[in-house]
C-alpha cells in the first residue's frame, strides 16, 4: 500500500496509526479509530482497512468531517467515530478509473484504497469518486444491559482489556466486576495496585481498562473482545481480587 501511494504521490507523508488489530476484528478497529482520530493533523486522509468483506458486495466509502477525510469499508468501522466527528459528506468509492488497473478480490487495500488515497492527496475532485451515500452498517452498542455496564472492545499488546466504559461515567467509589470478580474502584495509574494485582485503571483515551500491574490481564483471565464488564455501586459485597495477586 505504501509503495502504491508513493508511486502516485512521492511527496506524501505516511503515518502508520496501528497494525495491531486482530484479523477481522472490526469492533477493535472502530474503537482505536475513534480514540485516535482526534490526535491526527487536520487535513489528514485516514485509510482504514480492516475488511473481512473484501471482494464481496460491501461498499467502500469516502467521508469528510470538518477536520479530516476517511476511506473505509462499509462494515461499521466508523460507527463510534461519527459520534465524535460527524461526517459532512459521504460518497461511495465507485469510479474504477481511480483504482489500479488490475484489482484483486482479496487486497483492496493495495488496489483501491491506496491509489484513491494518493489521488485525493493530489487534489482529486471528491465528487468524481462516486455517488453520495451513507454508511449502512452500524455496530451494536457496547453496554452490558441491566444498569451501568459495558464490554471489552479491544486488547492492547500489554494484555490490558480496553472496555467501552467511560471513566467519567463510573465514579470514584464504584467497583468494576469482570466474570463475577471485583477489581475494585477505578485507579488513576498502574502503580496504585500492588505488583501482580488485577485492577481497573483509567486509560489514556478516557475509557476504563482492565489490567494486571506488571502482568497480562487477558492471559490471566481469558479476556476477549465482547466479554461483559459490570459496574457495582458502593455497598454491595463482592469477591475482590484487586488488592492481591490472583489466579483464575
Amino acid at each position: 500500500m505504501k509503495g502504491v501511494i508513493l508511486g502516485i504521490n512521492p511527496r506524501a507523508r505516511l503515518l502508520d496509526l496501528c497494525h495491531g488489530i486482530a484479523p477481522r476484528d472490526v469492533r477493535a478497529a472502530a474503537f482505536w479509530l475513534t480514540a485516535s482520530a482526534g490526535y491526527l493533523p487536520e487535513g489528514s486522509i485516514v485509510v482504514t482497512v480492516v475488511d473481512p468483506g473484501v471482494g464481496s458486495g460491501r461498499k467502500i466509502l469516502w467521508a469528510r468531517s470538518a477536520a479530516r477525510e476517511y476511506l473505509f469499508p462499509d462494515n461499521g468501522v466508523t460507527t463510534w467515530l461519527e459520534g465524535r466527528e460527524p461526517f459532512l459528506e459521504v460518497r461511495e468509492v465507485a469510479e474504477s478509473r481511480h483504482f489500479l488497473p488490475a484489482v484483486s478480490s482479496t487486497f483492496h487495500g493495495r488496489d483501491i484504497f491506496a491509489p484513491v488515497a494518493a489521488r485525493l492527496s493530489l487534489g482529486l475532485r471528491r465528487s468524481s469518486l462516486g455517488p453520495r451515500a451513507e454508511p449502512s452498517v452500524r455496530l451494536a452498542p457496547g453496554n452490558g444491559g441491566g444498569g451501568l455496564g459495558g464490554r471489552v472492545v479491544a486488547l492492547d499488546r500489554f494484555g490490558n482489556a480496553v472496555t467501552s466504559l467511560r471513566t467519567d461515567a463510573v465514579g470514584a467509589r464504584a467497583a468494576v466486576l469482570f466474570k463475577g470478580r471485583s477489581l475494585g474502584p477505578v485507579r488513576s495509574c498502574f502503580g496504585e495496585a500492588p505488583a501482580g494485582a488485577a485492577m481497573a485503571v483509567a486509560g489514556s483515551f478516557g475509557f476504563v481498562e482492565l489490567a494486571v500491574n506488571g502482568g497480562d490481564f487477558s492471559r490471566r483471565f481469558g479476556a476477549r473482545p465482547g466479554d461483559r464488564v459490570v459496574v457495582e455501586r458502593a455497598g454491595k459485597p463482592s469477591r475482590t481480587i484487586a488488592g492481591r495477586p490472583c489466579d483464575r
